[in-house]
């Protein structure tokens, strides 16, 4: 696999990101303007129109440079399967998490992605996927009272 390869999936893949948030996420899953100030939406929608902007922008160069053809990819296909694991763990928890809610898909992700990067002792695992969670709720939902899904 060369450069060029990488560089254009990766360019494709932020590109279609930005615009399923851009077309999908912000208008479905953010609530408008309140009538006064910024809208809740201004800064995603800032956010997700440059990574779409960078997404293409990396898809024109890299389709240019000639160069890119001719090196090996920086990463390794394992690297790159590793990193599509990862992304579909997350897309299972967020799944997960409309069903569960936010205590119990975070446990499961804090437990899935420490299995996937080696840790196999229990104990770590159980603490740190059900600690993590419980004070990620506790500090979004009772003490800046930002209620999570």
């Amino acid at each position: 696999m060369n450069a060029r390869i990488v560089d254009l999936s990766a360019g494709v893949v932020v590109t279609l990101a930005g615009l399923f948030a851009l077309l999908y996420l912000i208008p479905q899953h953010i609530s408008p303007s309140l009538g006064f100030g910024l809208s809740p939406r201004a800064f995603p929608y800032l956010c997700a129109t440059a990574v779409t902007v960078l997404g293409v922008a990396l898809v024109i160069f890299s389709a240019r440079d000639r160069a890119l053809a001719e090196r090996l990819a920086p990463v390794s296909r394992a690297a790159l399967k590793r990193l599509v694991v990862v992304l579909a763990v997350l897309a299972l928890v967020l799944a997960l998490m409309q069903w569960v809610g936010f205590v119990a898909a975070a446990v499961v992700a804090v437990a899935l992605l420490m299995l996937l990067m080696g840790e196999r002792r229990w104990l770590p695992i159980v603490l740190t996927s059900v600690g993590w969670s419980l004070f990620l709720w506790v500090l979004f939902d009772r003490v800046l009272g930002t209620p999570l899904p």
